[in-house]
């Protein structure tokens, strides 16, 4: 016949074994006599055997006591291995970060993640998923997401606001400069607009500010894709305007690369969350975190192209660049 055993039933009974006293195994785990008591006396049962003879004045093993308590020598420093671990983690932070970033924002956020968190985290490691679908982090096995919203959904995920933003309408200066900046919302039908889609629709609808009021801009998209990073990098080539979070945009707003078509920005501010499943993080999230906020304010001095194109760009390659130009 199986029995089961009850891991924590054994574990009270080592420290039983260990003190050959349930008062100072009880004093020692925290808890009542009468539980260490209880606990003992079903691992028994279970086992069809008595471990413990029990008297008022001593408690001694049993021959099978003995020899059970010899056999499971090893759980008392697993147990107590695996809790330092544990600690450990805590205390000294390593292992995996598992996380979410809107696309625009993670790529201009990635000087900072590939080269500067390393160097003061080098026992970290980083799993970064560029989404700008809203991911379950449940499902999706991720320690944290960030997102840029007006509002968050209610949901049962921590949160924490790490800076705000506005949305934007902006294009490059060359876009710009042949075909002209809109003065207003309606004229924007006269123009190339880049926005988020799916293969199950060309474009979309895009709320606007038009002077006391906000108004819906239907939009055919000349370009539509499902990455904010593809439309931004598409607006630096002049393909046309592309309305996004200001932070997602903001090192090449800094750089001219892009420009901000004023007056038709976004009044309303949009927050740049911090979301993760359970109040009581991990220390190795909570570093993440803060990192990120930090980085936030000077995200526009974090330049995401021209280290590469520095440090690739041979000759040859530069023949064939200009042959786009």
């Amino acid at each position: 016949m199986e029995c089961s055993l009850n891991l924590s039933d054994v574990y009270v009974f080592k420290k039983v074994a260990s003190t050959l006293s349930f008062t100072r195994a009880a004093r020692q785990l925290g808890v009542s006599k009468s539980a260490v008591s209880k606990q003992v006396s079903r691992l028994e049962l279970n086992l069809g055997v008595v471990l413990i003879n029990r008297t008022t004045r001593s408690v001694n093993l049993t021959e099978a006591g003995r020899t059970f308590d010899a056999h499971t020598a090893k759980i008392d420093t697993t147990i107590e291995h695996a809790a330092d671990l544990v600690r450990g983690a805590d205390l000294s932070p390593q292992g995996t970060v598992s996380f979410a970033l809107p696309s625009g924002l993670g790529a201009a956020l990635m000087p900072a993640l590939a080269i500067h968190f390393p160097g003061h985290w080098p026992e970290l490691r980083l799993n970064i998923q560029f989404d700008d679908s809203v991911q379950d982090l449940i499902t999706g096995n991720l320690d944290l997401a960030v997102r840029i919203s007006k509002k968050l959904p209610d949901s049962s995920l921590i949160s924490r606001r790490l800076a705000t933003t506005r949305k934007v309408l902006a294009a490059s200066p060359k876009y710009l400069q042949e075909y002209g900046t809109p003065q207003s919302p309606s004229e924007l039908e006269h123009h190339r607009c880049l926005g988020l889609g799916s293969t199950m629709k060309s474009g979309t609808s895009w709320k606007i500010p038009d002077g006391d009021k906000t108004i819906d801009v239907a939009t055919s998209f000349a370009l539509s894709t499902n990455s904010n990073l593809a439309l931004i990098l598409a607006a630096c080539l002049d393909s046309g305007i592309i309305f996004v979070p200001e932070i997602c945009i903001a090192g090449e707003i800094a750089r001219n690369q892009l420009e901000i078509i004023s007056g038709c920005a976004d009044p309303e501010p949009y927050g740049v969350y911090a979301l993760y499943p359970h109040r009581n993080a991990a220390t190795k999230v909570k570093i993440l975190v803060d990192f990120i906020e930090q980085i936030l304010p000077t995200v526009a001095s974090l330049d995401r192209w021209t280290p590469l194109s520095n440090r690739f760009v041979s000759q040859s390659d530069t023949k064939c660049i200009d042959a786009y130009a």
